[in-house]
């Protein structure tokens, strides 16, 4: 691989740490307050998925008509900037507000940066060097996963998230020099054509029209966004894992178990097929790895749930990523990853609502939440059966 390739590796193993840093240290200090903490923590989190579904669809339109480099380059240094202004807060209830402000702005420049980071790869990477470059980055990213949660919990307990902050910013930073070091792009021609606001919208509906019509992933991603309901609520319970479980350090350890588990999937996702069958049963183990943390067993086999959850859902995700890069034409790549960024992720709000609402922070959460999953991922089977009967 060419030093432009090693560069955009260097960017994701960075981002990662300073997302994991981030978002560690503000769902534990906002954990930490008690009744008001769980509130605030609900609407820290909805605000950010209300934000990612109202702006995801923008950007994959906008990294295809205009500069990935400029795009991630913008992105890294307003989120840099905005961290740094941040850690300088000491007023509790002002750093709440400002938390939850950072944290729409950021959901609103990953949903232009996420999608041009996946476009630039094409521009400076080798056509014939790609799948080396996918392997290489999905390694320091697991990597990367096993690190940061340990890293965010020593940060966390000796020093401040003021310092959580400062070494975000600084990733921000790092990350922004590392794509302005690549090389410029050629101008594109619509860069230099006036772009409206029909145009956008005009690309948005082809691309979701183009969609609808590719049922077997279509239907996944239907799936995948019903399901991710679910997830969201674990997602929100996680950080009240040591008090949950009643261990210092629970979250740190069960987010450790969650990037081996993802290691490990990624390592042996060759040897399970891509068929619409395996993939739902890949998805009822990702419930039974939830299911598990909610069971009265030993703290290390209940944490290692997540790993189980993890494991299964980093085999999905890869097999089905595969599906929509093999079987969607270029010209809509971009557009189609922004309609399934944001159909993931459209019923989340609600259930981060209702684990806002609903006395939920208890360890039994677990197993209603694993349960859900699996029962789901199987009326998605027989739906399929359903489907592909009717098609034959």
């Amino acid at each position: 691989m060419n030093r432009h390739a090693v560069q955009l590796i260097a960017r994701g193993a960075i981002d990662k740490i300073g997302n994991m840093l981030y978002d560690y240290g503000n769902s534990v200090w906002l954990a930490s307050m008690g009744t008001v903490g769980k509130t605030v923590l609900g609407i820290y989190q909805i605000s950010e998925l209300v934000t990612a579904i109202l702006a995801n669809p923008f950007g994959g339109v906008i990294s295809d008509r205009f500069s990935r480099r400029k795009i991630l380059m913008t992105t890294d240094l307003v989120c840099g900037i905005l961290c740094l202004v941040i850690s300088f807060i000491r007023n509790d209830s002002w750093m709440i507000g400002a938390l939850i402000f950072a944290n729409i702005v950021q959901a609103i420049a990953f949903a232009f940066s996420r999608p041009a980071n996946k476009a630039i790869i094409t521009e400076v990477v080798a056509k014939d060097e790609i799948v080396t470059y996918n392997a290489h980055l999905e390694l320091v990213l697991q990597v990367v996963g096993v690190s940061s949660p340990v890293l965010s919990f020593l940060v966390l307990q000796f020093a401040s998230l003021h310092m959580t902050l400062l070494l975000d910013a600084l990733t921000f930073f790092i990350a922004f020099a590392l794509v302005a070091l690549l090389p410029k792009e050629e101008p594109k021609v619509q860069e230099h054509k006036s772009f409206t606001g029909k145009d956008i919208f005009a690309d948005i509906k082809d691309g979701l029209h183009y969609i609808r019509h590719q049922k077997e992933i279509f239907f996944l991603l239907l799936v995948a966004s019903s399901v991710n309901f679910f997830f969201a609520a674990f997602e929100f319970l996680l950080p009240f894992s040591n008090k949950l479980y009643g261990v210092d350090g629970a979250y740190a350890t069960i987010l450790t178990m969650g990037a081996i588990g993802s290691i490990i999937g990624a390592l042996i996702a060759n040897k399970f097929k891509s068929s619409m069958k395996m993939l739902l049963f890949l998805m009822i183990l990702t419930g039974v790895g939830v299911f598990v943390m909610g069971l009265p067993l030993p703290n290390f086999l209940t944490f290692s749930g997540n790993l189980v959850c993890e494991l299964f859902m980093t085999i999905f995700n890869i097999h089905f990523f595969t599906q929509v890069q093999t079987k969607v034409d270029g010209e809509y790549l971009g557009r189609v990853l922004s309609a399934i960024f944001t159909l993931a992720i459209l019923f989340m709000p609600v259930a981060k609502g209702l684990m806002t609402w609903l006395p939920s922070v208890r360890v039994e959460s677990f197993l209603l939440i694993g349960a859900g999953v699996i029962l789901f991922s199987l009326l998605a089977q027989v739906i399929a059966k359903q489907l592909q009967a009717k098609n034959h």
